[in-house]
């Protein structure tokens, strides 16, 4: 008996015609399920559907030849069939449905058949050795049909196509270039991402939509122009492209999404046109080689670290009338040497300019209320800080570690300031503080100002600027008189402030020119 089965297992390998009719189920023209071990399977003509999961898995078969009626073939099919090298498909095949052959692992060529209209989504996915993909007439184009192909160099697009899926090209790191259809308009999310031998993509005039990460990790990219129609960069379309040096952006565009070109390392220059409303968070961060950013006046948001890490970036110039200055917005950008902000900014975030080495000066706007939490830290190089009269509130460590400070002025009024905004600030010569300010000297404690400090008062500066309009000899007499009360009175409120604070031993009076003594004695004797 054993004999006779071996003899039947050799006739059926021997003859393709036996094994598929011992080891397989055909219905009403279906072929529902392939059970043998043959290495090469040809279906009969009467077959016109290979059903779903009909050869899933097999490992024997290497060459599968599609007889001549078969129309549709179903999802996941061949799937999995990783010894399969090379297929048959018939002239009047229509349809291959979703995940037809992903996983075939050794199928190195695929021709489609003028005829055939669509292909599903993840159809070819994973199958690493095809190379050459001819697509004819095909009108759609699943998510992933040829995702993880990472073999594929060539393959050749219909012109009827005008939409390309998501991920439909994900991961083909072979893929070197690739002509598009004129007719094209969308591009999906992830279409062309980490494809890293990619050097160059153009896109037809009439693309109106670029997906999220469209082109992702595309790591031999270097130019690259955004079509007329398109009005969004969405999130990390540009992301870690590390070779793309220039990129000519769409007059029309008004959106550049998170992360868009976040790690382009070789960008030095991208000019933002003028109709842009929106930079979200981390749009350009790690740009290391950005050197200028121009911020047009249309902008009203700029994300969270959206410069943060442009090591190279030396200005940036903010011509938008923003509200806020994000969390870590500037964050490590060395080079900055200096920044004007709008007068309309009335928070800075959370370490949005922190590590700034190279910022030496800054202006703060007249509007500004809220500085946060190391908002200035470590700026090695800034020497002077004026905070507005608009300020309410300085959060904990606002300055810390500006190592070159020397000079810092406080608003006039009384304002609410946190833990240690000047910890580490051990250059600092000058505080100027308001009048009106009590519990002096633990304030000056909680604030970590260093023991050599010279603080003065407002109104000390104040008296300071009246002397000296005073000894100016083109002052006329009228005026004199003028500056004499004015004078007089300052001295009397600076000095009854003075006994008030208790703190005489760290506080220093503005030493006034000495042909003004007499002033500040009579001053003196009205306040007795």
């Amino acid at each position: 008996m054993a004999k006779d089965t071996d003899k039947k297992k050799n006739a059926s390998v021997e003859n393709p015609d036996i094994d598929i009719r011992r080891n397989s189920e055909i219905r009403n023209g279906e072929f529902v399920r392939y059970y043998g071990k043959g290495s090469e399977v040809t279906l009969p003509d009467t077959v016109a559907t290979v059903c779903e999961s009909a050869f899933r898995g097999n490992q024997w078969i290497t060459r599968v030849v599609l007889g001549k009626n078969v129309s549709v073939i179903q999802p996941n099919a061949f799937r999995g069939c990783t010894n399969l090298r090379s297929i048959v498909l018939p002239a009047g095949l229509r349809l291959i449905g979703e995940d037809a052959f992903r996983g075939c692992s050794s199928l190195t060529t695929i021709l489609l058949p003028r005829t055939v209209i669509s292909v599903g989504a993840g159809a070819f996915r994973g199958c690493s050795e095809l190379r050459t993909v001819s697509l004819s007439n095909v009108r759609e184009l699943g998510a992933y049909a040829f995702g993880d192909c990472v073999a594929l160099e060539e393959i050749a697009l219909p012109e009827a196509l005008t939409v390309i899926h998501r991920g439909t090209f994900f991961n083909c790191a072979s893929l070197k270039g690739l002509k598009l259809p004129d007719v094209l308009e969308a591009v999906g999310r992830y279409a062309f991402a980490k494809c890293v031998g990619l050097e160059e993509l153009i896109l037809p005039e009439r693309l109106k939509y670029l997906g999220s990460g469209a082109l992702c990790e595309c790591t031999a990219l270097r130019s690259f122009r955004v079509p007329p129609q398109v009005r969004f960069i969405g999130d990390s379309l540009f992301s870690c492209c590390t070779s793309l040096e220039s990129v000519e952006l769409s007059e029309n565009l008004t959106y550049i999404g998170i992360n868009a070109f976040c790690s382009c390392q070789k960008l030095s220059s991208i000019t933002l046109p003028s109709q842009i409303v929106r930079i979200s968070p981390l749009a350009f961060a790690h740009c290391k080689a950005l050197t200028e950013i121009v911020i047009p006046e249309t902008v009203g948001e700029i994300g969270k670290r959206a410069f943060a890490y442009c090591f190279s970036l030396a200005k940036a110039e903010i011509r938008a009338p923003l509200t806020a200055i994000e969390d870590e917005c500037f964050l490590s950008c060395f080079a900055l040497s200096e920044i004007v902000i709008p007068d309309t900014v009335k928070r800075i975030g959370d370490r949005a300019f922190g590590q700034c080495l190279s910022l030496s000066s800054v202006r703060l706007p007249h509007g500004l209320e809220l500085i946060e939490e190391y908002a200035f830290t470590s700026c090695e190089s800034l020497c002077e800080i004026s905070l507005p009269s608009s300020l309410r509130t300085v959060e904990d460590h606002a300055f810390a570690d500006c190592t070159a400070l020397r000079t810092a002025i406080l608003p006039e009024h009384r304002i609410g300031v946190g833990y240690s905004i000047f910890a580490g600030c051990d250059a600092l010569e000058t505080l100027v503080v308001p009048d009106t300010h009590r519990l002096f000297r633990y304030r000056l404690d909680r604030w970590e100002v260093p023991a050599d400090t010279r603080i003065v008062l407002h109104g000390e500066i104040e008296l300071s600027l009246l002397f000296a309009e005073m000894s100016d000899p083109n002052t006329d007499t009228e005026r004199r008189r003028e500056l004499h009360r004015e004078i007089k009175k300052g001295l009397v409120k600076t000095g009854h402030r003075r006994k008030k604070e208790k703190v005489r031993a760290r506080v220093e009076t503005v030493e006034l020119p000495q042909e003004e003594i007499q002033v500040a004695e009579e001053a003196k004797n009205t306040q007795e």
